[in-house]
């Protein structure tokens, strides 16, 4: 905090010291009832602002009244079907790579080099595994691994992808596409906000609330507010338009207000995962998938109106 307090130095502003719960929603709310401000901003402590005039842009569309609220970035990604297109990955590369396939191990390396490191050079490159000498043992050792893995690959949960990651069912979260604003950074109404007041007690109320069925864009869409992410360029971004906003996974996200961990991971991706990731969170939105991108049997298919 004293380095929160030597930076602001000189600005008038009042400081709120908040307990470290209820994850980033629950000290939005917290800190929400204790402020009398017509309209709040909210940044995570991941943020990074990343163009000036960043707050001007943002409240030049937060502050109107049809909009419900202007963020930063929004996506289209639906947790359910991510997690089981890398569920999908992993279950076709279980064993000893008798399923390898070089364009999944080129479009899937962030999910697959720890599983299968030597199919990937030092460089990053992918590099084709040399046939086994014993092809026979091979494919019993593949199918004891797939036939082992089964009850884990099950579990329909993100702690089947991501080691570390919280048990959570994905399959309470919509299909793609799954529109909401990302709650790292946005700007809303305090009385507004405070209408969806709860406290999350697990991560996955959190995840919930940002693109669950009941999310906050959701809600606010189906009250006929307009939930907006507003660009660099200060141009507002309604729903419909969000692929062509060159923000969170697009491009090179040359339009994002602020970055957080998610952009900045992104930007440090393999090309051919950055490629994945732009797949799994807009789909047939994009303006074009590379040929070689590999059938997994999933379709993000555009919404039918």
């Amino acid at each position: 905090m004293q380095e929160a307090r030597s930076i602001l130095d000189g600005v008038e502003y009042r400081g709120l010291e908040l307990p470290d719960v209820g994850f980033d929603i629950g000290t939005y709310f917290e800190a929400a009832r204790q402020v009398s401000n017509r309209h709040l901003v909210f940044l995570n402590t991941y943020c990074e602002i990343s163009s000036d005039g960043w707050l001007s842009a943002l409240s030049r569309y937060g502050l109107e009244d049809g909009v419900g609220v202007a963020g930063t970035m929004g996506s289209y990604e639906s947790l359910r079907d991510s997690v089981q297109i890398l569920k999908e990955v992993i279950r076709r590369n279980i064993g000893l790579g008798a399923n390898y396939d070089r364009n999944v191990a080129h479009y899937f390396d962030f999910i697959l080099r720890p599983r299968h490191r030597r199919w990937y050079s030092p460089a990053g490159g992918v590099v084709a595994p040399r046939r086994s000498r014993f092809p026979l043992l091979s494919k019993v050792a593949s199918a004891a691994a797939q036939l082992a893995g089964r009850p884990w690959l099950a579990f329909r949960g993100t702690a089947s992808i991501w080691p570390g990651a919280p048990r959570f069912d994905v399959e309470q979260f919509p299909r793609f596409p799954n529109a909401h604003v990302r709650s790292n950074a946005f700007m809303i109404r305090r009385e507004r906000w405070l209408e969806f007041a709860f406290q999350p007690r697990r991560k996955i109320d959190t995840s919930l609330f940002e693109s669950g069925p009941q999310s906050l864009t959701a809600r606010l869409r189906a009250s006929g507010l307009a939930t907006v992410v507003v660009g660099a360029d200060g141009r507002r971004y309604d729903v419909a338009d969000w692929p062509g906003s060159r923000t969170f996974r697009l491009g090179d996200q040359a339009n994002l207000l602020v970055h957080d961990n998610h952009t900045r991971a992104f930007e440090a991706m393999s090309p051919g995962a950055r490629v994945a990731h732009a797949w799994m969170t807009w789909g047939d939105y994009l303006d074009a998938v590379p040929a070689d991108f590999p059938d997994l049997g999933f379709a993000l298919a555009r919404a039918s109106h």
